[in-house]
């Protein structure tokens, strides 16, 4: 008889484990969306760490690939659209020490962002993801963009040492462009572009132009890091000033009260319009 209570409790403690396992996930989800409607760029920032490390605790408490796709979401979103920032505004400001220390800091978070979206991929694709690619599915694609992104982001950094795995980073990116065009708001047709006119500055080939095209005409207008990017890579490579000023000035100019959904990343796509802009002169050099 004892042994039967034994087995009831023993049950019933993993049932309120699972409850609580998902009202907690539901809990946490609800409050990245609502962060997505954030207008305030350093309240987000200042917000985003400890979420990550709550997620942290709660991956190691619960045994459930929610919480694992949320924390490898959150420590890539700090990483691409906060401290990679830092970086490129102390680079084009000319602060080389600022740089150079920011750069080791987000050199560590595109490693723990890489590790945390490889935990959700299948465990023989870790040595090499780019290799595995064409075996990637629409499921896969969060985790592989991610991943290509970090990877995207290290060459920029260290474009001697990283150029090397330029072509595996744009197979995963490709492939998530044909597995799930224009998802996440099209940001890897945005990297893929971006990298399309880096390289055509050296070896010709795509600029990139198409890649933003798409991702313009399908994101209604709201998605403002179309224009961002496409001002930084495409116009910057072509030299064309114009049509860099006329698409920073579009952002600038536009109402974000139209997109409540994306307003924390259109505040950072504005953010990003101003730098450029006051950058221009060092750009187009």
């Amino acid at each position: 008889m004892r042994a039967s209570w034994l087995l009831v409790l023993a049950a019933c403690g993993g049932f309120v484990d699972r409850e609580a396992a998902s009202t907690t996930y539901r809990i946490v989800h609800a409050s990245m969306d609502a962060a997505r409607r954030e207008r305030d760029v350093e309240l987000a920032r200042s917000a985003l760490p400890s979420g990550i490390v709550q997620l942290d605790a709660l991956v190691l408490a619960y045994p459930h690939r929610g919480f694992e796709e949320l924390r490898a979401d959150a420590t890539c979103q700090y990483a691409f659209a906060f401290v990679f920032d830092d970086w490129e505004d102390a680079r084009l400001a000319g602060r080389a020490d600022d740089a150079e220390r920011i750069a080791a800091r987000l050199t560590g978070l595109l490693r723990d962002c890489s590790d945390a979206n490889l935990a959700l991929l299948p465990p023989a694709w870790r040595g090499d993801v780019s290799a595995h690619a064409r075996e990637a599915t629409a499921a896969d694609v969060p985790a592989v963009r991610r991943i290509a992104t970090a990877g995207a982001l290290a060459i920029a950094i260290d474009p001697v040492r990283g150029l090397g795995k330029l072509d595996g980073v744009m197979t995963m990116l490709a492939r998530c462009v044909e597995l799930a065009p224009l998802a996440h708001d099209g940001d890897a047709e945005l990297v893929l572009g971006t990298l399309e006119a880096a390289r055509s500055m050296f070896l010709g080939g795509p600029d990139g132009s198409a890649r933003f095209a798409a991702a313009r005409e399908l994101g209604d207008g709201g998605v403002l890091a179309v224009d961002v990017t496409f001002a930084r890579a495409v116009a910057v490579a072509r030299h064309d000033r114009a049509a860099f000023e006329a698409a920073l000035h579009r952002v600038l100019a536009a109402d974000l009260e139209r997109w409540p959904d994306r307003r924390l990343q259109n505040e950072l796509a504005r953010r990003r319009a101003r730098r450029y802009l006051a950058a221009e002169a060092t750009l187009f050099q």
